[in-house]
Formats: C-alpha cells, sequence, structure tokens
C-alpha cells in the first residue's frame, strides 16, 4: 500500500497555544526521524526520565526508527510541529503516542512528552486531549500510562482530564475509561 492509502490525514489538525504558537498535530511519518532527534536534544534529564523512567543521555538510531515506523492502526505518534519564524525550518515539540494492548484490543498505553522549551503552554493537555479522541476514534474505549509519583505536571493533568490512579509502588497507574 502507498503512504496515501495507509496515512490517516483527517488526524492533522491545527491548534493554537496559550501564547499563540500555532501548532500542526499530525501522524509521524518515517521521515520525521531527524525531528525526532532534535526534540529528544530539548528534554532535561527529568523531561527523560519522566518520559522513559530511564536516566538516557541518548537515544539510538534504532529507538528513533521504531518511534518514527508505525503502523497507524495497533500504533499512532501525533506530533506537534511548528514552523521556526528565522528560515520557516520545521520542529517537532511534542508527541502524544499510544499502543493497543495485544491482548485487549479496545485497550491502549498512552505517554506524552513536550519539549522543555514548549513546557507550561498548554501543549501536554492539548495533545494528551488530542489522542484521547484519536483513540476514541480506533475503537478504543480504555487509556491507561505509568506515571511517576514525582511527575506532579502529567498528575494533575491526568486529574483534570477525569483519570483514575491506582498506586503501584513507585509509579502511579492512571487509567480512563472514553468510549
Amino acid at each position: 500500500m502507498s503512504e496515501k492509502e495507509t496515512y490517516p490525514y483527517k488526524y492533522i489538525k491545527t491548534i493554537r497555544l496559550k501564547d499563540g504558537t500555532i501548532v500542526k498535530l499530525r501522524p509521524i511519518k518515517p521521515e520525521d526521524e531527524p525531528l525526532m532527534l532534535e526534540l529528544f536534544k530539548t528534554f532535561s534529564p527529568e523531561t527523560i526520565k519522566f518520559r522513559f523512567f530511564l536516566p538516557l543521555r541518548e537515544i539510538t538510531h534504532e529507538d528513533l526508527v521504531r518511534y518514527c515506523n508505525v503502523d497507524y492502526k495497533n500504533e499512532i505518534a501525533i506530533v506537534a510541529e511548528i514552523k521556526e519564524d528565522n528560515d520557516n525550518k520545521k520542529r517537532l515539540i511534542g508527541v502524544a503516542r499510544l499502543i493497543r494492548d495485544r491482548d485487549e484490543k479496545n485497550r491502549a498505553e498512552f505517554a506524552v512528552v513536550v519539549g522543555d522549551p514548549w513546557q507550561g503552554k498548554g501543549l501536554g493537555l492539548k495533545l494528551t486531549r488530542y489522542i484521547m479522541n484519536v483513540a476514541k476514534d480506533m475503537g478504543i474505549s480504555e487509556l491507561y500510562s505509568r506515571v511517576m509519583k514525582n511527575n506532579t505536571r502529567s498528575l494533575l493533568l491526568s486529574k483534570k482530564l477525569g483519570f483514575e490512579r491506582k498506586d503501584i509502588g513507585l509509579e502511579y497507574l492512571i487509567n480512563k475509561r472514553i468510549g
């Protein structure tokens, strides 16, 4: 199948952040690998730990290939893209990802991360709401994620959106029925 037949163009949307920045939300593409690497470079050690649960110093080429090549049916990533003023260069500033459970196809794990320079502008909330809508459209009725207990921003956001929280040791498991 060609990209035109499989790429979910219907999930392309333009939003505006609190500071007026125009952001294009769209499904990730394989050619986004260099942009994903640049996004990773904007993450602080804390952001990396909150997203990957490990103190990574770098991201491997193999990981980038895996993150950028999804089937759009069982796994999808929605990237937040801006055009920089000075040279109109495209830059990714955040990403929301969901992966459908193998056994329970109506459930999916999700994760959202925003580059440090763009945190606090409402993008995390908008990406989370949008991935919830994409999940519903894909026939998913329940979303869940693991959140570190000291990730106060994510915990506040999940509470605001009505996610339930379960203590599982060093983390919380958050989940919400959406369908």
